[in-house]
């Protein structure tokens, strides 16, 4: 307030001044005027804008959340969420730098001012308009030093806004021109900025090292440095990186950035002795030690395991991850990291691929999805499930086969040591567990919270316990609802059937399992009789899954056979590990010639030898060709235009699309799109693959959303004008421009009156209380009860503010629904009663559901479930 007043005063002043010396030269009159429209135009306001933009660089530095597992950004990220809260800033800093154009035309804070507008604009993302800007500034400014300013900028907006080959004009020119100090460290770092973004670190290390010269915060200096260490050590240069992590600390960094510069110098020393390796893990243990690095100690485990990993200790590594995800802070992204880094190795090293497949799922389930490389990670995750499928299969019916070729008595005397191992193994967890238990007993009296529904009959009361983290982030909740679970049902397995204490299939048991099974101990004699299933009749039921006939070990072999065909191909189509594919497909025609599926394994063999070795390609090419010369498979290796001209590639492609539609159906997208994109590039012309590129691009509307779904149509159509599929397409892209159209008509929510399909029963109460989450809990009981053999699923979605819905799917058509309803409605399930309670109940088709929940007004569906369902 003072400011702005003394600011007005020497303007008032100057007016004076002006006026005084009215009677005096005009070279006297010019001086004042000028001095007049500077002083104004600087201080009333150009100076009030550019602080207003220096305030909005340090909220947009203070918003930024540096990623330590990826190379630091030269510039900090413009936070979109960070913009939107200061757009009324920025307008102002338009409309304040605006003031000294309009009415100080003849000062020397015109350009200047427009370089502010510029950048504002930039800030906010209105890129066209800070290019003209900026363009206008060079065009016209007089200033040699503001021209490349914003030449500078011109060229970062470029960058931004995507047009790189631009942005490279601009830099050629700059090249040229002699920079001011400032500006040559600007232009260094905004071409440090266009090299990052290209990933071209050879490229960035010598424009930020001469940058970080010119640098003279102290801050930014210490940031510098840490990304150039970073460059080098993903560079493989490490005694460089260590030198910059050094030059980081010198620079007197905040904590994080030197607690991490630290945490690097680690990873990068030379070692040259054992010695060595001891003093970096007593430098990792004292970080570990030091409270204030409590926030970190998540990521001070998983550098250790990077570390460990690096000098092949893989066992350490295991365990410095594990604790990664159970130690530090809250932070999703490094335990995703953790998760992720314990999948690729128990996959890689340990070829675990079970374990490996349960880590990457805790990796998509952990990772934030805005995660450079997340539809990777969460791909992978699903092929490994389908592979984790046929690893196990064959381990399992190999187990199977070398069992039954056993003699009767030694197979006899085996299966009773693996029982009886197992059993001393379980009542040896249960004993632990209810120790466990009287340990946790307090917390698990003493715990609040929500309570969820369980088919366990778990109490999880204490799963919100510590501040609502996950359920099974919390030790104290995993480990009560353990000891609770096994007093209730004892030590199960994770199978089909877990509640039934017999059952006619009993797992296989792993090949270790036997090979242990001779160091069995004795049990005790009080503790065999109390189990519900004698070990001769668990003995017994292992016994009924050995393939003792001929025509269950065919079967079972038949079972390998498709296991190993199936695993090649998720090598070689989904995870492009070519070498494993080759050992995969040369060990099923070693084990199985004659295989149904050899044509097709000599076929793809002789495509991937094609690559690295002509002479086997050539030797799987002539087997191919004498074996089976009228297999399609035959044709393709002989002429590889077979395809466009062959009836049989639009039956494999027609099986291709079954299969990806199946996985469309199921929502299993990223798994459908692979398939699709690998049979257009192995059958890119060919009268169905068309079709193919059609379930493409409804693949591509689901996930990437309207305005991808629009584009790849439009270029469908405009690309395939003969394609019997074209008319469709110009359907789809029809029925998605009119959508938004379709939806407003449809406000009334006309629902469909097609029941020929699936349906679900709904289930509407009130957000009220402890109803909120006992309701959910009702159904799911209801259904274990009663609907036990039913594949039912429950879930529970919120209708709006007051009210929530439990849905239960699928019923196959009209009358099965229907049955469920009138069911419940007879039922004796008790739902909280009160004046201010409200439920409603109904079936619906999948179709309606769709508008139902759009439209949301549960009367209006209850007039048409009246009408059409209980006339």
């Amino acid at each position: 307030m003072l400011k702005s007043l003394l600011l007005n005063i020497l303007s008032i002043l100057l007016l004076v001044a002006l006026f005084l010396f009215s009677d005096c030269s005009s070279s006297k009159k010019n001086f004042f005027s000028k001095t007049y429209h500077n002083t104004t135009a600087y201080f009333n306001a150009y100076f009030i804008a550019k602080e207003e933009l220096r305030e909005i660089d340090e909220l947009i530095a203070q918003s930024h959340h540096n990623d330590y597992n990826k190379i630091l950004s030269v510039f900090y990220d413009i936070d979109s969420i960070t913009i939107d809260g200061v757009r009324d800033k920025l307008e102002d800093i338009i409309k304040k730098a605006s003031l000294p154009i309009q009415r100080h035309g003849n000062s020397k804070w015109v350009y200047p001012s427009y370089y502010l507008i510029g950048m504002a604009r930039y800030y906010g993302g209105d890129f066209e308009n800070a290019i003209k800007t900026f363009k206008y500034i060079n065009k016209n400014s007089e200033d040699k030093d503001l021209r490349h300013q914003a030449l500078i900028a011109l060229m970062r907006t470029f960058i931004d806004y995507n047009e790189k080959n631009n942005a490279i004009a601009v830099a050629d020119y700059l090249r040229k021109e002699k920079l001011s100090k400032e500006n040559e460290k600007d232009f260094l770092l905004v071409k440090t900025y266009f090299f990052q973004l290209a990933e071209d670190y050879k490229n960035m290390v010598p424009n930020l090292s001469k940058a970080v010269e010119l640098e003279k915060d102290k801050k930014k200096r210490a940031r510098y440095h840490f990304i150039l260490g970073q460059v080098y050590q993903y560079l493989g240069f490490e005694g460089e990186a260590y030198n910059h992590y050094k030059r980081c600390l010198k620079s007197s960094p905040e904590y994080e950035l030197s607690f991490f510069a630290k945490l690097n110098m680690a990873e990068v020393i030379r070692l040259d002795q054992k010695v060595d390796l001891k003093k970096i893990r007593g430098y990792f243990s004292k970080l570990l030690k030091d409270e204030k690095n409590k926030e970190f100690v998540d990521r001070i485990y998983y550098e250790m395991a990077k570390f460990e990993i690096k000098h092949n200790n893989h066992d350490q590594a295991v365990e410095y991850l594990k604790s990664s995800v159970t130690t530090g802070i809250e932070s999703p992204r490094q335990k995703g990291y953790s998760y992720l880094k314990l999948g690729e190795l128990y996959y890689d090293h340990y070829k675990d691929y079970r374990l490996a497949q349960a880590y990457y799922d805790s990796a998509v389930m952990t990772l934030p999805q805005d995660e450079e490389g997340f539809e990777k990670i969460k791909e992978r995750a699903d092929i490994l499930k389908d592979f984790v499928v046929q690893i196990e299969t064959i381990k399992e019916q190999d187990s199977l086969l070398t069992l039954a070729d056993m003699d009767r008595d030694e197979l006899q005397k085996l299966l009773e040591e693996v029982v009886a191992e197992r059993e001393r193994k379980e009542r040896e967890q249960e004993r632990e567990a209810k120790k466990l238990a009287r340990r946790n007993a307090t917390i698990s009296n003493n715990a609040g919270g929500q309570v969820f529904a369980n088919p366990f009959g778990i109490d999880q009361s204490n799963a919100q316990q510590g501040g609502g983290t996950w359920y099974f982030y919390n030790l104290a909740a995993v480990s009560s609802g353990r000891s609770q679970f096994l007093a209730r049902w004892g030590n199960r397995p994770l199978e089909d059937n877990w509640r039934r204490s017999q059952k006619k299939s009993i797992p296989a048991f792993a090949p270790d399992e036997l090979a242990n099974a001779s160091d069995t101990t004795a049990v005790e004699t009080e503790e065999q009789q109390q189990e519900s299933v004698s070990l001769d009749d668990r003995v017994a039921a292992m016994i009924e899954t050995i393939p003792f006939s001929d025509e269950a070990k065919a079967t079972a072999l038949k079972k390998i056979e498709d296991a190993y065909f199936k695993l090649g191909n998720i090598y070689n189509f989904q995870l492009e590990e070519t070498d494993n594919a080759i050992n995969t497909f040369e060990k099923l025609l070693s084990r199985f010639p004659g295989s149904e599926h050899e044509p097709e394994a000599l076929y793809l063999l002789y495509l991937m030898y094609k690559e690295r070795d002509d002479e086997k390609a050539e030797t799987f090419k002539q087997q191919l060709i004498d074996t089976y010369p009228q297999t399609l498979f035959a044709k393709l290796a002989i002429n590889p235009n077979y395809r466009e001209e062959s009836n049989e590639t639009a039956e494999r492609l027609k099986r291709l699309y079954e299969i990806a539609y199946d996985y469309y159906r199921q929502e299993n997208y990223s798994q459908a799109k692979t398939l699709v994109n690998r049979a257009i590039e192995l059958y890119p012309e060919n009268s169905f693959t068309d079709k193919l590129r059609i379930l493409g691009i409804l693949i591509d509307g689901k996930v990437e959303g309207q305005t991808r779904y629009q584009f790849e149509l439009q270029e469908f159509i405009k690309n395939y004008p003969e394609s019997p599929m074209l008319d469709y397409a110009k359907s789809l892209l029809e029925a998605s421009k009119n959508f938004k159209k379709k939806e407003l008509q449809r406000k009334g929510a006309r629902y469909i009156t097609y029941f020929d399909q699936p349906h679900f029963f709904v289930l509407v109460y009130p957000n009220l209380g402890e109803i909120t989450n006992l309701i959910p809990s009702l159904i799911d009981n209801y259904i274990e009860k009663k609907y036990a053999n039913r594949n039912l699923k429950t879930g529970n979605l919120s209708l709006n503010e007051g009210f929530s819905i439990v849905l239960v799917n699928k019923f196959q058509t009209k009358d099965e629904a229907m049955k469920f309803y009138e069911d419940f409605n007879k039922s004796s399930v008790k739902l909280p009663e009160s004046a201010n309670i409200q439920y409603e109940n109904f079936v619906i088709t999948e179709d309606n559901f769709q508008i139902f929940y759009q439209a949301r007004n549960v009367a209006g569906y209850l007039k048409f479930f009246k009408e059409y369902y209980k006339p």
